[in-house]
């Protein structure tokens, strides 16, 4: 399993390649586009085909490009269902033209009714006919705040039974644990792992976001931590691991970015925690 993190593309997209480097990532997540406004920025092509050799360079796979916060493939108001759509068509475009392997985004904000997963759907059928994989979508649990689709398992494979074209699936261990699956224990991980199995199919299991939660069980609320520094705490990363069903190409952490230190001590946290999963087999 390859361990990366969200990097910041913020000036150049070289930036991501080059912090990942000093932290010696083997995996790289990032954004293609400013992830809180709807403006475009053009992306040239020597700016692509200078990422893609640094990329190729550096040795960094899987590369995961991340939808941006705005767009709501759910949404009961018509322009911004549009809006999002369009969005997530020109991001997967840019994704492909940078040779990502994944584009990870959250289903949305609507009522939990039918009606809601089958935009869903419909806006992913349409983005993935007109750019097939790779890269591959990959859609990613959620908490379940307010009206978030997506906080269990069984949500993420309706939508994509509905979808009917290649999609994956991306979990987020503290977006899990505020949804209610109780990662500290055997039976928390044995449970989600099998509802997985149930719905989307632990196949369909490409990423793990590993963030530590700085809300409660349950809570709903999303809050990432630094690992072991969280509510989820290091023996619940070592149960997730250990368990012989889990079998991601790679782990990417969004955990809080105050210092490079951080950063550093997370990896070589990861790191150990791959180890204990090695051993275990």
């Amino acid at each position: 399993m390859r361990l990366g993190f969200h990097l910041s593309i913020a000036g150049s997209l070289l930036r991501a390649i080059r912090q990942a480097q000093v932290l010696g990532c083997q995996a790289l997540q990032i954004f293609v586009q400013n992830p809180r406004a709807w403006k475009w920025r053009r992306i040239s092509q020597p700016e692509i085909d200078a990422f893609t050799d640094a990329r190729r360079r550096a040795g960094l796979g899987p590369v995961v490009v991340h939808l941006t916060y705005l767009p709501n493939l759910a949404s009961v108001d018509g322009a911004q269902y549009q809006k999002s759509r369009e969005r997530l068509g020109q991001e997967l475009a840019l994704a492909q033209a940078l040779e990502a392997d994944y584009l990870v985004c959250h289903p949305g904000h609507a009522p939990l009714a039918m009606e809601s997963y089958r935009r869903v759907a419909q806006a992913l059928t349409a983005a993935v006919q007109k750019i097939p994989p790779p890269p591959l979508v990959l859609l990613e649990n959620t908490a379940g705040q307010g009206q978030e689709l997506g906080r269990q398992p069984e949500e993420l494979g309706l939508i994509m039974g509905l979808a009917g074209v290649p999609l994956g699936l991306c979990l987020d261990t503290s977006h899990a644990f505020g949804a209610g699956y109780d990662l500290r224990h055997p039976g928390g991980v044995a449970g989600l792992l099998g509802e997985i199995a149930r719905g989307p199919g632990l196949e369909s299991l490409k990423i793990i976001h590993l963030n530590d939660s700085r809300a409660p069980l349950g809570s709903r609320r999303d809050r990432h931590a630094h690992l072991g520094q969280g509510a989820i705490g290091l023996e619940g990363f070592r149960q997730l691991f250990s368990h012989p069903w889990l079998q991601p190409e790679a782990a990417i952490m969004e955990t809080p970015k105050r210092h490079q230190a951080d950063e550093w001590r997370n990896l070589l946290t990861a790191r150990s925690l791959i180890s204990t999963k090695m051993v275990a087999r």
